[in-house]
């Protein structure tokens, strides 16, 4: 299923919520360190570091670090580190200015989840942003058990705390790699209060 995901993706352009996200990050901040949560296709990944940002790497399917490491040139290699570890079985994260989860998150079990959104938020540095998305309970896939969503309550709460820079809840009919699909998701970028 993921080597179809990266096929379909290939050449697609970089998420506009990262980039749109990346102008919340204060012009001054020297300590220019990124995750990317769920890398898959490696296009947001390449794109921090190609703009100057350390990145670190995470997917539980090697193909996507290995793709990865295809697609960064080589004299920018120093930039990035990897793991090719499931969310459930990540223990920490760096200090973040920056921590991207571009349609990953809700792939985390859900009794991991809370404890993935603790360790987010405690790797963000004062001012740091976060940008991504959660799959809402109108979603198609809602009734997968290993899945994570979210009520419009359940995103407030998470975001308590954040100060909310951009929010957006879409509910449509689309197209996902399985065929027609009900999307439910938010899609947020909120920044830890310096």
């Amino acid at each position: 299923m993921w080597a179809a995901y990266y096929q379909s993706h290939e050449g697609r352009p970089v998420s506009p919520l990262l980039k749109r996200a990346l102008t919340c990050v204060d012009e001054g901040v020297m300590y220019r360190q990124a995750v990317d949560l769920g890398c898959g296709a490696g296009h947001e990944t390449c794109f921090l570091i190609e703009t100057g940002w350390q990145v670190l790497a995470v997917d539980k399917e090697p193909q996507a670090i290995e793709r990865v490491h295809r697609l960064i040139d080589q004299d920018y290699h120093s930039r990035l580190d990897v793991r090719a570890i499931a969310f459930e079985e990540l223990a920490e994260l760096p200090d973040a200015t920056l921590i991207h989860a571009g349609l990953s998150l809700p792939f985390c079990h859900p009794k991991s989840f809370a404890s993935l959104w603790t360790m987010i938020l405690s790797s963000l540095t004062p001012g740091g942003v976060f940008v991504g998305q959660l799959f809402g309970d109108r979603d198609d896939w809602s009734s997968n058990p290993a899945m994570t969503f979210h009520s419009g309550a359940a995103v407030a709460d998470l975001l308590d705390g954040l100060d909310i820079r951009f929010m957006r809840e879409l509910d449509e009919d689309g197209k996902s790699l399985r065929g027609p699909k009900r999307w439910h998701r938010f899609d947020i970028i909120a920044t830890k209060p310096a």
